[in-house]
Formats: C-alpha cells, sequence, structure tokens
C-alpha cells in the first residue's frame, strides 16, 4: 500500500490492489457498491454480493484496474477505480469511476480521490484522455466533472420498457417477419467456435453508433477477447443472449441484439448492444431480432419486469424502433472527456 497525504483533514487515501483484497475489505467496497447504488437506482433490487466480489477480484490480460480507497478511521468512506483497455482498441483513454459517500461529500474528498488516480499514470503520451460516466439521478457527479473542467461528450438517453404492458401482438408480429435471404443464430452463453467469425462481423457494425463529441477510435473484436469477456461473464454469475442475424448468400454475421442478466436478480434485463450493417438496413432486421429476443425473454424469464436500456440522444433510428416497442426515458446519462495534461493541472491546484 502507498498511502497519500494531500488529503482533507481526518482522512487517508491509500492505493490498495483490491483484486487480492481480504474478506473484510471487499465487503466494505460491496457496501460502498450498494449505498451509492441505491442512491442512483433505488427502485432496483441490491446486485449480488458474490458478483460484486468476483468482478473486483478478477484480472484480464485485455485489462488493468488500479484502485485508490479512501477512509476515515476504520470506514471506507470512497474510491476511485482507473482503468486501461489493453485489447488494442483505444488504449490511451483511462476510464476512471469516483465513488464518495453521500455523507463525506463537499470536503474536497472527491478532488483528492480523483488526484491519487491519476498520479501514477504515464506522462509519456501513452495516457492522453480520461473518461467518466455520470447519471441526472446523482448531480453530485455532474457538478464534480464540470468542476475538473471535463467535457460532455455523449449524452446517454437511459430507458426502459414494462415487459408486463408491452404490446406482445406487436412484438409476435416483429418476430414473424422473416426477411428473405437472413437467418437468425440464437446463442445462449459462450459463442460457438463455428459461429465466431459470424459474431465478430456483426459486433463490429456497433462501431456505427453515434460518438458526438467523444475522442475515440473503433473498438476491435477478437476471438480472445471475446472468450475473455465469456470467462467474466460467468465468473461474475450472469448469464447473456445473443441473436446474431445471417446474411444467407454469404454467411456473414451482419446483425446482433444482445442481453445479460443474473438469475439471483432477474427483475431487470440489460439490453446491450444492437447494431446492423449499413449496407443490409432498411430490411426489418432490428424489428425481427427484437421481437424474437423479447418473446423469448418474456417465455424464459417470467420473472423479468423491465428490459432497460441506453441510446445516444442523436441515435434517432434506434430511439424510435425502441419508442415503438414501449420502451420510455428512465433518466439520461453522460460521457465525459478531458486530457489527462488538463486533469493533471486541476489535481496540482
Amino acid at each position: 500500500m502507498k498511502t497519500l497525504t494531500a488529503v482533507p483533514s481526518g482522512y487517508a487515501i491509500r492505493e490498495v490492489d483490491v483484486h487480492d483484497a481480504d474478506e473484510q475489505l471487499l465487503d466494505k467496497v460491496v457496501a460502498l457498491a450498494h449505498l451509492l447504488d441505491n442512491e442512483a437506482i433505488p427502485e432496483d433490487p441490491p446486485a449480488p454480493e458474490a458478483g460484486i466480489k468476483a468482478r473486483l477480484r478478477n484480472r484480464s490480460k485485455f485489462g488493468e484496474r488500479i484502485d485508490h480507497l479512501a477512509f476515515r478511521g476504520d470506514e471506507l468512506v470512497g474510491r476511485v477505480a482507473v482503468w486501461q483497455n489493453k485489447s488494442g482498441s483505444n488504449e490511451h483513454i483511462r476510464d476512471v469511476m469516483i465513488q464518495v459517500h453521500p455523507d463525506h461529500r463537499r470536503r474536497g474528498l472527491g478532488s483528492a480521490l480523483f488526484a491519487a488516480g491519476i498520479d501514477p499514470l504515464p506522462e509519456d503520451g501513452t495516457a492522453k484522455l480520461l473518461s467518466g460516466w455520470t447519471s441526472t439521478r446523482v448531480p453530485a457527479g455532474i457538478a464534480f466533472a464540470e468542476r475538473v473542467g471535463a467535457k460532455k461528450g455523449l449524452h446517454m438517453r437511459v430507458s426502459q420498457v414494462d415487459l408486463s404492458a408491452i404490446d406482445r401482438a406487436l412484438m409476435r408480429q416483429w418476430a414473424s417477419v422473416d426477411p428473405a435471404g437472413y437467418r437468425l443464430e440464437f446463442i445462449d452463453g459462450d459463442v460457438p467456435a463455428a459461429l465466431m467469425p459470424a459474431a465478430i462481423n456483426a459486433l463490429s457494425a456497433i462501431n456505427r453508433m453515434p460518438r458526438e463529441g467523444l475522442e475515440m477510435e473503433d473498438w476491435t473484436f477478437t476471438e480472445e477477447t471475446m472468450r475473455d469477456w465469456e470467462r467474466q461473464r460467468k465468473t461474475r454469475g450472469q448469464e447473456s443472449w445473443l441473436m446474431l442475424a445471417i446474411d444467407e448468400a454469404t454467411g456473414a454475421g451482419i446483425a446482433f441484439t444482445g442481453i445479460a442478466f443474473d438469475r439471483r436478480v432477474p427483475s431487470v434485463i440489460d439490453q446491450g448492444g444492437t447494431a446492423v450493417d449499413q449496407a443490409h438496413q432498411g430490411r426489418d432486421l432490428g424489428k425481427w431480432r427484437k421481437g424474437r429476443m423479447v418473446e423469448k425473454i418474456i417465455a424464459e424469464i417470467p420473472e423479468a419486469r423491465f428490459i432497460r436500456t441506453d441510446n445516444a440522444g442523436t441515435n434517432a433510428p434506434m430511439l424510435a424502433i425502441n419508442d415503438r416497442m414501449g420502451f420510455r426515458e428512465a433518466w439520461w446519462g453522460d460521457v465525459w472527456q478531458i486530457p489527462l495534461e488538463d486533469a493533471k493541472k486541476y489535481a496540482a491546484r
């Protein structure tokens, strides 16, 4: 552990390898996570403790996380985690998450954690940009991002649909579209080796999504990174379903939609990425995949209450199809960015 001294009186910030932390400390990290999750989304049940601990302990050769924890005595009151993606895409960006217990805000603790988190980052050009996420449900996060000088890069609408009220007749209609020349492949869990090239090609369509003001490169997907994501997901106790649309003429994967969920808390289904290759748009592939997926969720996860997703506010086509399904705005989120050089200037004040 390395103790940092530039912190508010009565507090201590330490760099801690949370991956190998003892159970007592992990219990405190989980408790803080539950507290802040409840602040942001009080209607959701708590995330399973075992899943959070598995995520905290996980290591991957495709990413690195450095944690600093803030204490008042033995009480954990804050955390900053800084991630670097090491999959070959956007390795110049560091994702920063800052958590401060609500009872300990407005004392300079967030700024001290921010400074501690970015202090180890190299200034040789390999780390150029910091990125972080805020929610309109937690105004304190927005105020902090503005205070450090970060700029909004992507404005995201978080939406959800109530499955008890969804138009099932419409979903049946969409599920039966069956566009000529295409077939659907449903994948429960790990992607079979025979479908991996199609899955990678389909997932690459996500790079067509609006980035608005984000300074971000295209993401690349490989079998190695896909297998690592699958391993991490299973470690956390989560399941995933992937629906691929295949071009029968070429065998290429040209569209996908995916969900993730945890059967321990199945009330909310996370609708992840959904995209279609530009050359295959306008053929109702989106309705087809989404209708099939909704029917499967209703049939096989009866405890599910909501499907929740987020989309760029400028992604009019995706918002339109989601609105037609019954998705409604729940809150908004923003992805912020700030050059590392500017962030270090703020931290040195």
